[in-house]
């Protein structure tokens, strides 16, 4: 299924261990970029992106105290790109975090500083195995999770 792969940096396969891990995709983008790209008049993505997103706890903690405002507006602007990524057959689009991914009542990225509520962001994901790692997958439409 098609969305995006909500991934912790630990999770990623070693080259020793070829079989473990969830295997990154090719191309490295950081999280402002990718907005930015996501506004872009001609949708910049198709099925042979492979995109790796970077910097989302960065970007939310850098708009504290306004983290809730900003997860919503985030939540928003992806809602809005889900069409064209599912009409250009785009794969997953990979999320990463360099902090813990905890499901609790709700999915939340466990921080030194504080909680930051990736729910807001991508609902409820489901969880999923590869190479025996969980990762959470969401729907590019947000919907359903």
């Amino acid at each position: 299924m098609a969305g995006y792969m909500l991934v912790e940096q630990k999770s990623f396969a070693d080259p020793q261990t070829p079989n473990r891990g969830v295997h990154p995709n090719k191309r490295k983008i950081g999280f402002v970029d990718f907005l930015r790209e996501l506004e872009e008049e001609d949708f910049p993505f198709d099925e042979n992106s492979s995109l790796l997103v970077t910097g989302i706890e960065e970007y939310l903690l850098a708009s504290r105290p306004d983290m809730e405002t900003t997860a919503n507006e985030i939540h928003a602007k992806l809602q809005r790109a889900a069409v064209p990524f599912d009409q250009r057959l785009c794969s997953n689009v990979q999320i990463v975090f360099r902090q813990h991914l905890m499901r609790g009542e709700h999915l939340i990225v466990e921080h030194v500083t504080q909680h930051i509520p990736i729910y807001l962001i991508f609902g409820n994901p489901s969880p999923e195995d590869i190479g025996g790692q969980t990762v959470f997958i969401s729907q590019f439409n947000l919907s359903g999770n």
